[in-house]
């Protein structure tokens, strides 16, 4: 007499999708009602919409900003979610893998660590059009199946993720220092940079879902859409107006970075804070999915992950609620709490076994405290770091993070020496840490570089 074995596939629930779109848009489109009295410098009205503040040249160039950086979210995205489905249509198994994403971190880590570096010398228009430039030679060299497999590509990809990070908000920062602008309309624009991040990648999966092609006419049409979109992005920043750039000699950068970054303890508290939120969130990059599908368990991961990026949407519009002098919490505090929720949530499912709907929930958790963060940090810099070190500040932090991903992706992918639980633990870790590194700074909060366009 057979066996037979039913399998049950865990679904997730429908309202999941209406209900955090609905939270996000209401955090936006309510934000005015709320926050007229406690941000009245930049506020024209309790019915002005946050994308519509400003004066009329920073607001004209705010809004091809967002557009441009959305772009770029989508080329992306596009990278990302397809470059995924190349290690099957390549044909690699498990340490072949590994070694791809190795290799990757590795260029990341060398490479990228002193792209930041260049970026101050030559200038953020210049760094921007590099991205595009890199983005443009990935994307059409994976246009064709023949060339997909390349070694190369993990490297110019790799390093031109690393670019990305720190690019786009150097130019930002630039752009409104030189036109003199009040220092939380540069804030608002950070939470916004994350928000549409965030749609963008949701929107770079449907554009892959429905550019996808058959292997057998040989060219890949999501690579070439993102090729398209990176000419676009040469000849906008090739037509942009020149930024004025800080940074001076070799010599006297170095001097410069040493005494503001590796010599100032809130600095270096922020470039671990950045380190350890950019170690998690590849940590669960990697492993949210086996973790998901532990034991033999069924679902449907496509479904899921747009419910992280929403959650995500949802944690970056929450931002401005909890930014100001009349905030519930001080920004300092905020950005804590921020850290510890993520690390409770990472801590959770490393060293609990839960069920499939839990797992959702606190990984969606997880992705709205990133959410929140990210934009926190980006202002936390603009407080204590000099705009002329931003770059080298950024990739130096992102550097510390590859080099730990580098090692595991060496001692637990191939090897398997190190379980997914501990480097998922050691995330959760690096996360608490930085929450409390992060509570420190409300005592040192007096000795922020003042700022005359602060409030």
């Amino acid at each position: 007499m057979g066996v037979v074995i039913e399998r049950e596939e865990w679904a997730l629930t429908p309202l999941a999708y209406p209900l955090l779109s609905a939270a996000g848009l209401a955090a936006v489109l309510l934000l005015p009602y709320f926050s007229a009295a406690r941000t009245p410098a930049h506020a024209a009205g309790p019915s002005s919409s946050p994308f519509d503040v400003g004066a009329g040249p920073f607001l004209r160039f705010r809004r091809a900003f967002l557009v441009l950086f959305s772009l770029a979210s989508v080329v992306e995205g596009i990278q990302s979610v397809f470059g995924e489905d190349e290690f099957v249509r390549c044909e690699l198994g498990r340490d072949q893998m590994a070694a791809r994403l190795a290799a990757t971190a590795a260029a990341a880590l060398f490479p990228g660590a002193i792209s930041g570096i260049i970026s101050d010398k030559i200038g953020p228009r210049r760094a921007c059009i590099l991205y595009w430039v890199l983005q443009l030679a990935v994307s059409a060299l994976k246009s064709f199946s023949a060339l997909r497999c390349a070694w190369i590509n993990n490297f110019i990809l790799a390093l031109a993720t690393s670019v990305f990070s720190f690019c786009f908000e150097t130019w930002l920062v630039v752009e409104h220092e030189k036109q003199d602008q009040k220092q939380d309309l540069l804030f608002d624009t950070f939470w916004m940079m994350a928000f549409f991040e965030s749609v963008s990648l949701i929107g770079s999966q449907e554009i892959t879902n429905v550019l996808v092609s058959n292997d057998n006419n040989g060219f890949l049409l999501p690579y070439a859409f993102a090729a398209i979109i990176s000419i676009v992005g040469i000849l906008y920043m090739r037509n942009a107006s020149s930024t004025t750039q800080h940074a001076s000699a070799i010599g006297s950068y170095q001097k410069s970075f040493f005494a503001h970054v590796l010599r100032d303890k809130r600095v270096l508290i922020l470039v671990l804070a950045q380190a350890s939120i950019h170690f998690a969130v590849s940590a669960f990059w990697f492993l949210w999915a086996p973790t998901i599908v532990a034991d033999g368990r069924y679902a449907q991961l496509s479904v899921i992950y747009p419910c992280f990026l929403a959650s995500r949407m949802l944690g970056s519009a929450s931002f401005p609620w909890f930014y100001g002098a009349t905030a519930p919490f001080r920004n300092e505090d905020s950005l804590t709490i921020a850290y510890v929720g993520a690390g409770l949530a990472l801590y959770v499912v490393a060293y609990d076994y839960q069920e499939i709907g839990t797992l959702v929930i606190l990984f969606c958790i997880f992705h709205a405290c990133v959410g929140f963060i990210i934009p926190s940090l980006a202002g936390l810099r603009t407080m204590y770091l000099p705009n002329e070190l931003r770059g080298g500040m950024m990739s130096f932090s992102l550097s510390l993070a590859n080099a730990a991903i580098f090692i595991f992706l060496l001692q637990g992918a191939h090897p398997r020496n190190i379980a997914n639980s501990s480097i998922l633990g050691l995330a959760s870790c690096g996360l608490l840490g930085a929450g409390g590194c992060v509570h420190m700074l409300r005592r040192w909060r007096k000795h922020t570089r003042q700022n005359p366009r602060s409030l």
